[in-house]
């Protein structure tokens, strides 16, 4: 769920396993100790070794495994520190959060998982109530001692907490900010005393009822907070885990999901084994739409077997378009996410999947993501940052100079349609009839307000400077490694240079650039939101004061806007709550901390032994409903 978008390191020009033997494909230093042996015993002992590796690889050849690759390096698998949406995308497999959604339903439809029921409201809407079903075992670990570790109430407790906990610092702390009786008094206690977080600590609306029941007491009514408990990060996890790794859980994921971390080699691979003590789920096909040829392929597939029926997945992060894309085309990964937009046009040339694609049956799953992708301005920068109307005219001017249609045609090869407000599609609260002029390309416009607030080139060097004299030159920071934000930057120089405006761009690994977001280390920068859970206000956060320096990158800071958003939070779905989304769209049209830019569509190439797939509007992985057709997966890899 959390959504920061990225690319990735690592690429693999083998099928086979690297230093392993070409015969056998015994471990290679075995091989070689067993080549140089020359006694009958020696021999007697390779023949026996590799009796036993054929076997060994006989039986891994039944097991039904998913490769495939991640377009960004992970940053880790603790639930509540994580933020980056391919870390998000293994939780979901190794954690399960109390409730989830639907696999099927359109538009989406929550569901339990954990609990028995999704609970409804109570109280006005300021109460909530979970009910863990009796028996979930949480993977085995040596933190447990040996012993098989149930799922309890305070488990959860422990996770909500841990948002909160000023030493985990988690991205998703904003959460739970302003929202639960006598949370936000205790944090802010113990950021005055100086004093560790107490998690025994008895919080007033926090309460364990009994060993499976746990209640939640919010200050105000908030229509979203049940959403809150379908994300992957909000997941519960044991104390004994986090407190025996420490510093460390990020490499230390333990929960109740369907998969456990078999191999982690940092930026470089990642191995996913069905987890022993997962107790299996069946797809629900009661929200199934006959129509749809994917919901048909899911039901033949799955329907009333026990799930996961994939035993083994293996992710290769591989931040450079072209070899992940062949490493697709070699049939060295099941499918192809998110295909990078250079090559989309070679498998689906107008609109068609390409002959040769066809002729290898290969299916393309496309779709447009509940996601924006926006331009940042630093709003406490010195040059475009402010709230005075001459820096209100400079990022108006800066976003008229930008040609988004030459981005939408050359960079994203189409793949895209233009954005026009500040909430991603699909969602609830998103208005498809929202239009700006002031987010449109018109130069004279962009040439008209520079000149008018006194940003002219004053020393005749051919650029403008600032309305004092000083020089101007604007930063525009982007994701090194991916030729599409490589060529996004491009154009950002070109388009600023058509009215005299100095930029520089700068490549920046995606790991660092995060950080200088996150801390207000850029002046310009671009970036992806895909919603969390399926309510504008998710965007809409985005920009809210008290967010900064957790998921409000352009500290954008309005008390205008943030009484909107504090009063949206207490209305339930309705015209009222989007009259408030409305106006708060409006003002960040106003003050232009962003420049909207587009919704993008993805398309996603799945080879034909790979069976089930549908790609989830809000979860990142379909791990949990594939299947493997092994006979025809081996036929093709022989040919």
């Amino acid at each position: 769920m959390p959504s920061i978008d990225t690319p990735t390191v690592e690429h693999h020009t083998s099928r086979f396993v690297t230093g392993m033997s070409p015969v056998t494909r015994v471990p290679l230093a075995l091989w070689l100790t067993l080549r140089s042996a020359v006694s009958f015993g020696a021999i007697a002992l390779i023949t026996c070794v590799s009796i036993f590796s054929s076997t060994v690889f006989a039986a891994d050849a039944n097991k039904k495994t998913i490769k495939i690759a991640f377009r960004a390096i992970e940053t880790g698998f603790d639930p509540q520190k994580i933020e980056d949406r391919y870390s998000v995308a293994v939780c979901e497999n190794l954690f399960e959060s109390l409730l989830t959604y639907d696999w099927l339903a359109r538009p989406v439809k929550l569901a339990p998982q954990v609990v028995e029921k999704v609970p409804e409201g109570e109280e006005g809407g300021t109460r909530f109530t979970f009910r863990i079903k009796p028996g979930i075992l949480f993977a085995d670990d040596a933190a447990f001692g040996g012993k098989k570790r149930e799922l309890v109430a305070q488990d959860m407790e422990y996770a909500i907490k841990r948002f909160r906990d000023p030493v985990v610092r988690s991205p998703y702390s904003w959460l739970f900010e302003d929202k639960i009786l006598g949370l936000d008094e205790y944090v802010e206690s113990i950021k005055k005393s100086g004093a560790k977080f107490d998690y025994d600590k008895k919080i007033e609306g926090i309460t364990v009822l009994d060993k499976y029941t746990i209640s939640f007491k919010l200050r105000e009514p908030d229509y979203n907070f049940i959403y809150f408990f379908a994300m992957p990060n909000v997941a519960p996890v044991a104390r004994e885990v986090i407190e025996k790794y420490r510093e460390d859980t990020m490499a230390h994921p333990v929960g109740t999901g369907p998969y456990v971390l078999k191999e982690w080699v940092r930026a470089s691979k990642i191995v996913l084994e069905r987890n022993p003590n997962y107790r299996g789920h069946t797809l629900n096909t009661e929200f199934a739409d006959t129509n749809d040829p994917w919901d048909r392929d899911a039901i033949k597939s799955l329907a009333g077997k026990t799930l996961p029926l994939i035993d083994r997945i293996e992710i290769s992060p591989i931040e450079q378009e072209q070899p992940r894309f062949l490493a697709f085309m070699d049939n060295q990964h099941d499918y192809i996410e998110e295909t990078p937009l250079g090559y989309v046009a070679q498998l689906l040339p107008n609109g068609q999947l390409s002959q040769a694609m066809q002729k290898r049956n290969v299916r393309v799953f496309q779709e447009v993501q509940p996601e924006i992708v926006w331009d940042g301005f630093n709003m406490d920068d010195a040059i475009v940052g402010g709230y005075k109307p001459e820096n209100v005219a400079l990022r108006r001017a800066i976003i008229h100079a930008h040609d988004i249609q030459a981005e939408i045609n050359i960079v994203r090869s189409g793949q895209a349609v233009q954005m026009q407000g500040p909430i991603g599609p699909g969602v609830v609260g998103f208005d498809p009839t929202f239009r700006t002029a002031e987010q449109q390309y018109n130069l004279p416009a962009a040439k008209a307000l520079l000149d008018l607030y006194g940003y002219v080139d004053k020393n005749g060097d051919g650029w403008r400077e600032m309305p004092d004299g000083r020089p101007m030159t604007i930063e525009y920071k982007y994701q090194a490694n991916e030729q599409e934000q490589r060529q996004r930057a491009a154009l950002w120089v070109k388009s600023m240079a058509s009215v005299g405006i100095r930029m520089t761009a700068k490549e920046v690994l995606f790991a660092d650039l995060i950080k200088d977001r996150k801390v207000g280390k850029f002046q310009m920068s671009g970036t992806a939101w895909i919603a969390d859970y399926p309510d504008a206000q998710n965007f809409l956060q985005l920009l809210y004061g008290p967010n900064t320096d957790i998921s409000n990158d352009s500290r954008f800071k309005l008390a205008a806007y943030d009484r909107l958003y504090s009063a949206a939070l207490k209305l339930p779905d309705g015209p009222e709550r989007n009259r408030l989304y409305r106006e708060m769209s409006r003002l960040i049209v106003a003050y232009a901390p962003w420049r909207f830019s587009v919704h993008r569509s993805f398309s996603h190439f799945i080879t034909p032994w790979v069976k089930g797939y549908k790609k989830h509007p809000i979860y990142y992985t379909a791990f949990k409903y594939l299947d493997v057709d092994l006979a025809m997966q081996r036929k093709v890899m022989q040919q």
